[in-house]
């Protein structure tokens, strides 16, 4: 089966990785990921490291990868040319329109939905080597990054950065629910979904299915949890306590929910298929 593509913390140049596929043993909740070449095709079929999808408010989707952000104006039907701007492993709404991207040696700012981006600077971060970030749905001024082999850190500037939690250390995504305190998640490359209440201690998020190591989303006004893996898309209504398989027509790398309509959900199947469901997961089209 096909999966995404792990990322090792970095020791200097980044290492090619080869098209292989690799697999992670996990604590009842492994990851899976693979390769799948570079560049995004003009039509149909997404290729490249299957970092982050994103819908932005005006209904423009955005695909992150190693080779930077494609745009897709027609629901992902045909994609634009990745614009070289940077690692896009995550792709962070934040305050007043800003969107984040973070990654390999990548904290960037766009206010235009991602047209152009500028340099963030990483401030008192002890590592550039960003493996899953977050703006809180709630208090958008406020960041989580999580540096590769360290764990999370929390600013609320920018700039000046607090160490909150080494639990997180092997993790590839993050993701924060609504609310002035939300429920933190994240994807283990061990453990699969773990969640946190206070972003210091964690723990399994019970019978959460399989995942790929990138495949989280979570709606940031329902809160909802959304999970993409081999078992395609799956949904929690109760902040990852119990979970409905969605029934995409297969496994699922990255998933993303509409932020103004939850009813719009999108997801990027292990062929590189895009998918969309306009009644929340019932039926999907591509």
């Amino acid at each position: 089966m096909t999966a995404n593509t792990r990322h090792a913390p970095r020791t200097g140049r980044r290492a090619a990785l080869p098209l292989a596929l690799l697999v992670a043993a996990g604590l009842g909740g492994a990851l899976w990921w693979q390769t799948q070449g570079a560049g995004v095709r003009a039509a149909g079929r997404l290729s490249g490291d299957f970092h982050a999808l994103r819908v932005l408010p005006d209904g423009r989707l955005l695909y992150g990868q190693h080779a930077g952000v494609s745009v897709s104006t027609d629901g992902g039907r045909t994609w634009g040319a990745a614009d070289g701007a940077g690692d896009a492993m995550a792709l962070a709404p934040a305050a007043g329109g800003t969107l984040v991207m973070a990654g390999h040696d990548v904290l960037k700012v766009s206010r235009d939905g991602g047209t152009t981006w500028q340099d963030a600077g990483f401030g008192t971060l002890p590592g550039t080597d960003i493996h899953g970030f977050v703006a809180l749905p709630g208090r958008p001024g406020v960041w989580y990054a999580n540096i590769a082999g360290r764990g999370l850190y929390r600013t609320e500037n920018g700039q000046d950065w607090r160490f909150v939690s080494p639990e997180t250390a092997g993790v590839m995504a993050l993701a924060a629910g609504p609310g002035e305190t939300p429920r933190l998640y994240a994807l283990s490359m061990g453990e699969g979904l773990i969640v946190s209440d206070d972003g210091t201690t964690w723990q399994r998020a019970g019978d959460a299915p399989q995942a790929a190591g990138l495949g989280l989303d979570v709606h940031p006004v329902s809160g909802n949890v959304y999970l993409a893996g081999p078992a395609g898309v799956a949904r929690s209504e109760d902040r990852g306590a119990s979970w409905m398989n969605l029934g995409l027509p297969e496994g699922a790398l990255l998933v993303t929910a509409d932020p103004r309509d939850e009813t719009r959900l999108y997801a990027a199947g292990e062929s590189g298929l895009l998918y969309r469901s306009v009644d929340g997961g019932k039926t999907w089209s591509q």
